[in-house]
């Protein structure tokens, strides 16, 4: 059973995910819209005006009648720091976004770097956060299994078994939540543009780099014990590892790419399946529908697309995630 210090935190999250779109709300407004009462939201309204969080304004509505104290985010309040590296044709990159409560992009950096180890991780983080003290969330993006705060089979040698979210936690005391790259994106995809009860699949199959997918079930992202979910090219395709990375390029895929996404359909069975990564295109869908109806009945067949770029995808779960995280009973 909550106490009452849970269903307080519990109630402020529900006026905040509202304020957190964007906008300004009187009091009543945000009754009507959480379900709480007026005399509930006018409580919490106040302590989040008293703390900085949100900012009143008195307004006249529709200009009749006697004022109303409108509430909205106090962009200055909080920020939230996404950072996320990658491989990509071979070179390290390290992408850093701050973003406000509201989504607002106020700092982006991109750097190609010979190495990036925890220090330069670290290194970046510090520069943003010498100027900026109220970063109260770190989101990192990793193109590994995050397991347990600990980086697994990762693409960047140099991060292998770094135990990144203690690490950063003791050196700035912030708190960090590292996931998945393929888990973010799915994430940031599943809360743009698909639906509340939908089950979507992101699939991406890069030239020689074991593919891998993410799948998000009703708004929950599937992980498994150990965040290992998804993870495709571990299949048993009949051919050792070595041989896999080798004939992951565009004129010998297809068998791969086919047994990966017939075996999710069939184990997961989302509704849409989103493609992405060098090997294919949007011409691959046809010859790939064709290959899984071979296996799969047509009616049990999930709507396939192609997206090339997925960095939008990929911010926009970092940000939700840091905006689910807030409201995180611990």
């Amino acid at each position: 059973m909550k106490d009452s210090a849970d269903i307080r935190k519990v109630n402020k999250h529900k006026i905040q995910k509202i304020l957190w779109e964007g906008g300004q709300y009187t009091k009543q407004q945000l009754s009507v819209k959480t379900g709480l009462s007026i005399a509930t939201c006018n409580t919490l309204l106040n302590e989040m005006e008293q703390s900085g969080e949100v900012t009143g304004e008195k307004r006249r509505l529709q200009d009749v009648g006697r004022e109303s104290v409108c509430y909205r985010i106090n962009e200055d309040f909080e920020t939230f720091l996404c950072i996320y590296f990658e491989l990509l044709d071979g070179e390290r990159v390290l992408t850093l976004y701050l973003l406000s409560a509201v989504g607002n992009i106020l700092e982006k950096s991109r750097k190609h770097l010979e190495v990036i180890d925890y220090d330069a991780v670290a290194a970046e983080i510090e520069r943003v956060h010498g100027q900026h003290q109220n970063i109260s969330q770190m989101i990192v993006g990793t193109p590994s299994i995050a397991e347990n705060g600990v980086i697994r089979h990762s693409d960047i040698p140099e991060l292998e078994d770094t135990a990144l979210v203690k690490r950063l936690e003791q050196d700035f005391h912030i708190p960090v939540y590292m996931e998945n790259d393929m888990h973010l994106k799915a994430y940031g995809y599943y809360r743009k543009c698909g639906r509340e009860d939908e089950t979507v699949t992101l699939a991406n199959f890069p030239a020689h780099v074991l593919p891998g997918t993410a799948s998000v079930h009703q708004g929950m992202i599937l992980k498994g014990k150990n965040q290992f979910a998804g993870m495709v090219g571990f299949l048993p395709y009949g051919i050792q590892l070595e041989e896999e990375l080798r004939v992951l390029e565009k004129s010998t895929c297809r068998p791969l790419v086919s047994k990966a996404v017939t075996a999710v359909i069939a184990v997961i069975n989302p509704g849409i399946i989103v493609l992405t990564g060098n090997l294919l295109s949007k011409e691959s869908l046809k010859w790939l529908r064709q290959d899984c109806l071979r296996y799969i009945p047509e009616e049990y067949m999930p709507v396939l697309v192609y997206e090339n770029d997925l960095d939008g995808y990929y911010l926009e779960g970092m940000y939700q995630k840091a905006l689910d995280l807030k409201g995180v009973i611990k």
